[in-house]
């Protein structure tokens, strides 16, 4: 059946604020049970919270105030967001005139360099000013393969 509590031992805890003793209406020689220490682990939940260690645990954060804080958020963050999505224009290279030619059989890249170097212009330059203007990552070409080479 379970255990007998004597009637002496009970005492109810309804009715009572948290950390107020219980009188008993019966007389006082009666002493109440003493309650167990309370553990940190066991604080009270505002003291849980952010705002219960500030101290500002009765304040609650209003619709408004929601949308204040993410406008502020928004205010500090922009400039960090546009800074790196800042673009400097410079100006555009000088206009080149080409002409087009379908690549046939045995020419390569270093035989157009050579036919547009420059006097005294160094032969891998001129290779590179044809890969960019073709947008080349290697120096290879195809046969049929239509190449832009700058009109002299």
């Amino acid at each position: 059946m379970g255990d007998v509590i004597p009637l002496r031992q009970y005492t109810p805890t309804y009715g009572q604020a948290y950390g107020q003793a219980y009188a008993p209406s019966y007389g006082r020689a009666y002493a109440p049970a003493a309650r167990p220490a309370a553990s940190p682990a066991c604080a009270p939940a505002e003291a849980r919270t952010l705002a219960g260690r500030l101290g500002l645990s009765g304040l609650r954060l209003t619709r408004r105030g929601r949308v204040v804080l993410v406008l502020l958020a928004m205010f500090l963050l922009a400039p960090m967001v546009t800074w790196g999505a800042t673009a400097v224009a410079s100006s555009p290279g000088e206009p080149t005139e080409v002409r087009v030619h379908a690549v046939q059989p045995g020419e390569t890249l270093w035989g157009f360099a050579q036919e547009i170097a420059k006097p005294g212009e160094d032969v891998r330059h001129a290779v590179g000013r044809l890969q960019d203007l073709n947008e080349m990552s290697t120096g290879t070409l195809r046969v049929g393969e239509l190449l832009l080479l700058p009109k002299e």
